[in-house]
């Protein structure tokens, strides 16, 4: 098998797919916004801590610096017209929630609501933050999670299709679990 050279920027797709991601934030004002993101990992499980990176041109990244929380839901494969919508409008111009209809359901611990759609939700306040490059790492805690009984059981059931990104405008969904 020959290798072929992975150019420019593009070396990071050869990490995916990864889990899509919707990404909220409430500002201020009260209002939510909704944003796609796959860039997200946990950092250290028994400390409760994750990263997610976001760029410092979105909307979102205004709110997290203001408000230090956020809530990361997992959709599902039936929600790729959501992510789509929402990887592709800032919330500077569109009102995401309203103009999707997403039915929300207010924090557990945090003041920013998930989605009553997703397979599961995690929420987060910020901790610190890591400038890098046009981005910054947001490390942030686990305050509280949430997951669909019917789809989860300590790892994803094989019916959660839960949505994966494999780069640019390709997905795809958790059909079948290997079993070892």
């Amino acid at each position: 098998m020959e290798f072929q050279e992975v150019k420019g920027d593009k070396w990071y797709r050869l990490l995916h797919p990864k889990v899509a991601f919707l990404l909220l934030t409430r500002d201020s004002s009260g209002k939510v916004n909704v944003m796609t993101l796959a860039w997200a990992m946990p950092i250290d499980d028994e400390e409760g801590l994750l990263a997610i990176s976001v760029w410092k041109g979105n909307y979102s990244f205004e709110i997290l610096k203001e408000t230090k929380e956020f809530v990361l839901c997992i959709p599902t494969k039936e929600m790729l017209d959501e992510v789509w919508f929402c990887g592709t409008r800032s919330g500077r111009e569109v009102d995401k929630v309203a103009e999707l209809g997403l039915k929300l359901e207010e924090g557990v611990k945090i003041s920013v609501p998930h989605l009553k759609s997703c397979a599961g939700f995690l929420e987060c306040k910020v901790e610190r933050e890591i400038e890098c490059g046009e981005h910054v790492l947001f490390i942030s805690r686990v305050v509280y999670a949430g997951v669909k009984e019917t789809l989860f059981d300590g790892a994803w059931k094989e019916n959660s299709h839960v949505l994966m990104h494999v780069g640019g405008r390709k997905f795809a969904s958790l059909e079948k679990l290997l079993d070892f």
